[in-house]
């Protein structure tokens, strides 16, 4: 969706996804109300920037969650606590959302898909039902939310650019699982306790270890499933992991799934079409930093990724 711009801050306030509330204005401001949002489904992105300083009161939709992330430069307090570029709130369905901010500042919101974050919390994070089902300030640090506020700016950039790039299912799927998993790991950083323990569990033969594991990662590279969550659906420990992919294929899980994706891209990008670009095919995958993947894609095949999608073309 393109860059929205507003005169009126009641309409910024209504175009806000995922909750009901009001802003009210405490002073003048020098800056734009301006909003940027991308709808993948199970997951919803919000890049607002406020042109003032405002209080907020409103209440976060019954079946969507909701996360909070001040971005840097900003100077806000939401729950009675100030924000920082090291945390983000997490709200549940129906939680109270209040705010204030001293300045004009800019801000990354994520509503969610209640069916989506449960399953996953449930099923593959081990979270206890509580724990996401309560206002939660989750205090990680800073290179985790930079992790995820680039993951959100660059699928904006992209969705800018190609606007209908995140029709695709994949896509989408991509996207929205990319997101939620990367906000429960968070959760779980920040709080072990929170996490349900299997003790006592079997040792997992090896052959079941890989054929788990390549099964979760094809599932990945599709999108129908999150690589970080390649430990719990292979049910060893990580370090069995390791030890398993070592000895089958000299190399870690995760090189090995960067090296399986960056084979299916290939493989996509010598079957374009007229309309294709390295961005949509990419996009398919999870691949959002297009500079870091072409600077792998020359160093596994020896040429960048857009000669290959060039000399496809011209076939």
């Amino acid at each position: 969706m393109p860059l929205l711009r507003f005169t009126d801050f009641e309409a910024y306030t209504d175009a806000l996804a995922g909750v009901d509330g009001v802003m009210r204005v405490v002073g003048p401001g020098k800056g734009e109300w301006t909003l940027e949002l991308l709808d993948a489904g199970d997951v919803v992105a919000m890049l607002g920037s406020d042109g003032a300083p405002v209080l907020y009161n409103g209440l976060n939709q019954q079946d969507r969650y909701l996360v909070y992330i001040s971005l840097p430069g900003s100077d806000a307090a939401m729950q009675g606590q100030e924000t920082s570029d090291e945390q983000f709130i997490w709200y549940p369905p129906g939680g109270e959302v209040h705010g204030y901010s001293r300045k004009s500042s800019r801000f990354i919101a994520l509503s969610m898909d209640v069916a989506a974050v449960v399953q996953r919390a449930r099923e593959v994070a081990g979270l206890f039902d509580h724990h996401v089902a309560r206002v939660t300030p989750v205090n990680i640090g800073r290179v985790e939310v930079t992790e995820i506020i680039t993951l959100v700016t660059r699928a904006l950039t992209i969705d800018r650019d190609n606007p209908t790039l995140f029709e695709a299912p994949s896509v989408r799927r991509a996207f929205s699982g990319q997101i939620i998993h990367a906000l429960l790991r968070c959760m779980v950083l920040d709080n072990p306790e929170a996490v349900q323990r299997q003790r006592g569990r079997p040792p997992v033969p090896r052959n079941e270890i890989m054929r788990r594991s390549l099964d979760h990662i094809h599932k990945s590279i599709r999108g129908e499933a999150v690589i970080g969550d390649l430990v719990l659906s292979a049910g060893t420990s990580q370090r069995s992991l390791n030890r398993a992919f070592d000895e089958v294929f000299g190399m870690g899980p995760q090189q090995y799934y960067m090296l399986e994706r960056l084979h299916v891209i290939r493989k996509a990008l010598r079957e374009a079409r007229p309309g294709d670009t390295v961005t949509s095919i990419c996009s398919q995958f999870g691949v959002w930093d297009q500079g870091r993947f072409a600077g792998m894609y020359h160093r596994t095949f020896g040429l960048l990724p857009s000669v290959e999608l060039a000399a496809a073309l011209s076939r």
